[in-house]
């Protein structure tokens, strides 16, 4: 009786990630078991693991549909939509294997992505991008916005060991429609207002020996009453700075934690943000501890702060910005 109620909630458990209806709960996240207890039941292959579920991606009244796409490989990566009825917004991308997942997204919106945002160029985050604009398909991306990244004798002097082979490669592209964003601009897309509050400088050079990380571009999207920050791979050297400089225009009710909650700004910084909710890109590995303890202790923050946590536990996870 007892292996067929273990059984039964197991069921429960798969049904629930694979159509996307559960909102991150404190229990579920406190599992550390449930990833790993899903792929053992499942018996996915690697291909299988990574094709990708899509959910329903237009709002279902006014307003902007976020999504956030978790890797269940078990791999850190970020990749979100933000989306209406008739317009797509990319937030980075994740890993070269989410190509296939973000073309058929891209399919669903006539073949046109309104604009594509690139924190910063490390793997997990600008891959599939770069797969897609290399290789369209028909693809048009109307808009493509960025950090912009110093020359490499200032990068290898900030951070040696970094890997800059991502940049290297975008760098190496033809991209007529690319944008440099820099600290305070504004743009609109598809009628959100969005603001960068940090993106690499001079400035984050000094305060930061992790430059590609912390040179980020962190921006915040509004509407007419929602906000959601992104905070990419920004860590904790920045902390100071940002406080320093926004206090409580850090306010938002969803913010995307820093540096997949591993690492990202100390407690000072989502103290005055204040979110509501908050989501953390990471896998299993990060979310245990089992790789080491940051993770864990920016959950119970945010945890105890009230917070509702998605991950990629449940994801993809959606919220509406209105």
């Amino acid at each position: 009786m007892r292996k067929m109620i273990v059984m039964a909630a197991l069921v429960l458990v798969m049904a629930g990630a694979a159509a996307g209806i559960w909102k991150v709960n404190q229990k579920v996240n406190s599992l550390s078991e449930t990833v790993a207890q899903m792929q053992q039941a499942r018996h996915l292959t690697a291909a299988e693991d990574r094709c990708g579920y899509i959910p329903d991606l237009v709002p279902a009244r006014d307003g902007w549909k976020v999504t956030q796409f978790g890797d269940v490989s078990q791999m850190q990566e970020m990749c979100y939509t933000i989306t209406t009825n008739t317009g797509l917004v990319i937030v980075d991308g994740g890993w070269e294997y989410e190509e296939p997942r973000l073309r058929n997204i891209i399919a669903q919106y006539g073949n046109s992505v309104e604009a594509w945002i690139l924190t910063h160029p490390h793997s997990d985050h600008m891959s599939a991008f770069l797969n897609i604009y290399e290789d369209p398909q028909g693809i048009q991306i109307h808009r493509v916005y960025t950090a912009e990244f110093p020359d490499y004798d200032t990068l290898k002097a900030n951070a040696s060991w970094d890997d800059y082979s991502t940049l290297e490669r975008f760098r190496s592209l033809e991209i007529p429609q690319l944008e440099y964003l820099h600290t305070g601009d504004e743009r609109d897309i598809l009628g959100l207002k969005m603001k960068v509050l940090s993106a690499c400088s001079d400035q984050v050079d000094e305060l930061s020996s992790d430059l590609l990380n912390d040179g980020s571009m962190m921006f915040r999207v509004s509407g007419k009453r929602d906000s959601m920050l992104f905070c990419a791979d920004v860590g904790k050297s920045l902390t100071n700075w940002l406080v320093e400089e926004y206090g409580a225009g850090l306010k938002s009710d969803y913010i995307q934690m820093g540096h997949h909650g591993y690492g990202g700004p100390d407690a000072a910084f989502y103290e005055a943000a204040e979110p509501k909710a908050v989501f953390f890109d990471a896998p299993h590995s990060l979310m245990s501890g089992e790789f080491e303890k940051s993770t864990v202790e920016k959950e119970k923050l945010v945890r105890d702060m009230g917070c509702v946590i998605y991950s990629y536990y449940t994801a993809p996870n959606q919220i509406l910005l209105e």
